[in-house]
């Protein structure tokens, strides 16, 4: 299977192969994508709307840019995910699925222009966590206050009515799909968001738009003052006042994107109970897709390479591959710990909760003598926090998953796969230095050993940002990249 990650995952109703990062999928029965984790991953797909459709704010604004609502967040940070390949599962015919279309690039030179310091990697994590949070405190009113300097008292309410206790969130894709000015200058972006939503009765897997709001003048928060949410006034723990738009330390009223982005609207696009089979065989589709390489992949990762020698293709391929290794024999382990420090916290909470998966139904996924045959550069960003590089990695292994008693009950031992993704790694703008081709701690040196605080045990540095090294943020799979 492919690796499950950030960021991409359609989860389907009878899910086969599941590589650390895709093949495993979680959307409708008739549908069904690969990779993910971290922030984020794209692609497009068909879902069928439930009875249920939560909607509230106008939602309106003039939108420089509308694209088709797929998945994956930018850098897989969660980030990744899902769109539908249509497969016709544990058959042996395999089903039709054209090359997917780039879609029109998302324009945010506006927002850049007003707001130099927006980084999408940043704003997407935010989303990440904010979505994450309000889905785990909805049926509880303290909880979900918390949260209330976020979302408009109509969005608290929606939450609110959405019921029951939601005990885990995996978010397979996260995307912008849209950016514009309102007719007061303020700003509004809008998010597609598709994540399984787990409670004792079941899984649920719902695809949403969420609407972000920020007033005209605001500006973006560095990323150490987005993962959490405090009062977006003084950054004091957020506790009510006198009523519950008041802030209790500094006595500032909240309003609608004031002092930082406020949900004005969700829609639910559609929710759909969701079963959990991890058996069967599937076909890998996309194989033969062209590359989608953006027009200035190439360029980018020069002027990256001039402000960083040590940034040669010849070294990062090196840290990729590595990272590959690693997370192979930490998937067949079902022990990630060996990886931490290597990918996002979000990519690793991702992978995470299907290693725990194949754990509760006595099943073991297997990816043997895994190699890397080569990789194309497809996309390079930047920003004034990250640089991200995204490759096409193709490889082969023998896939195959086991139940208890050791019988296949999924893939091959005896056949090797080959098959391609999208991976995307990031690290810090300001980082500068030589790119690490062994398991060390990029600050000190020492054995890479991470705490469940995500730094090194032993210089205490936060290795999981990307702050010291390149770190995987995000698996796609190539039937659903989009670019």
């Amino acid at each position: 299977m492919k690796w499950f990650v950030v960021f991409a995952f359609a989860f389907a109703a009878r899910a086969a192969h599941a590589r650390p990062g895709g093949g495993e999928t979680y959307s409708s029965s008739s549908s069904s994508g690969g990779g993910g984790g971290g922030y984020s991953s794209g692609g497009g797909g068909s879902y069928h709307s439930s009875s249920s459709n939560y909607n509230t704010g106008s939602g309106g604004g003039g939108d420089f840019v509308s694209v088709l609502i797929g998945f994956g967040m930018l850098w897989g940070i969660p980030l990744l995910v899902v769109a539908a390949r249509h497969r016709k599962w544990n058959s042996p015919q395999r089903a039709w699925s054209p090359p997917p279309q780039p879609p029109r690039p998302l324009d945010i030179e506006p927002l850049l222009r007003s707001d130099p310091d927006f980084s999408r990697p940043v704003f997407e994590d935010f989303a990440y966590q904010l979505y994450a949070a309000a889905q785990r405190a909805r049926h509880d009113p303290i909880a979900l206050g918390k949260l209330s300097p976020y979302f408009t008292d109509e969005v608290v309410a929606t939450l609110a009515r959405r019921g029951p206790r939601i005990d885990q969130v995996v978010i397979g894709g996260l995307r912008i799909i849209a950016v514009g000015f309102e007719h007061d200058g303020s700003t509004a972006v809008t998010v597609s968001i598709e994540a399984n939503l787990a409670r004792r009765d079941g899984t649920i897997n719902v695809v949403e738009r969420w609407r972000f709001v920020r007033a005209d003048g605001v500006k973006s928060k560095p990323p150490e003052k987005t993962r959490t949410f405090p009062c977006p006034s003084c950054g004091a723990p957020w506790r009510a006042g006198a009523d519950a738009s008041t802030c209790a330390h500094c006595g500032t009223v909240m309003g609608a994107g004031l002092y930082d982005w406020t949900v004005t609207s969700i829609s639910v696009d559609a929710e759909k109970s969701v079963g959990q089979t991890l058996t069967g065989t599937v076909e890998e589709v996309g194989n033969d897709f062209p590359t989608i390489e953006d027009s200035d992949a190439q360029v980018l990762f020069m002027h990256l390479r001039q402000e960083d020698p040590n940034v040669t293709w010849e070294a990062f391929s090196a840290h990729l591959k590595m990272i590959y290794e690693r997370l192979n024999q930490a998937w067949n382990a079902q022990d990630l710990s060996s990886v931490r420090g290597l990918v996002t916290s979000s990519l690793l909470s991702y992978l995470q909760f299907w290693i725990d998966e194949y754990k509760r139904q006595r099943l073991a996924n297997k990816l043997d003598d895994a190699t890397i045959e080569h990789m194309q550069l497809a996309k390079t960003t930047r920003d004034k926090y990250y640089d991200a590089v995204t490759v096409r990695v193709y490889a082969i292994g023998v896939d195959y998953t086991v139940n208890a008693g050791g019988k296949v009950v999924g893939g091959s031992r005896d056949v090797r796969r080959k098959y391609t993704e999208y991976w995307t790694l990031l690290r810090s703008s300001t980082r500068r230095g030589p790119i690490t081709t062994t398991p060390n701690c990029p600050n000190c040196g020492a054995p890479l050993a991470i705490s469940n605080a995500g730094t090194c045990t032993h210089c205490n540095a936060e290795v999981e940002s990307g702050s010291f090294d390149w770190v995987l943020s995000k698996i796609e799979q190539d039937d659903v990249y989009c670019g």
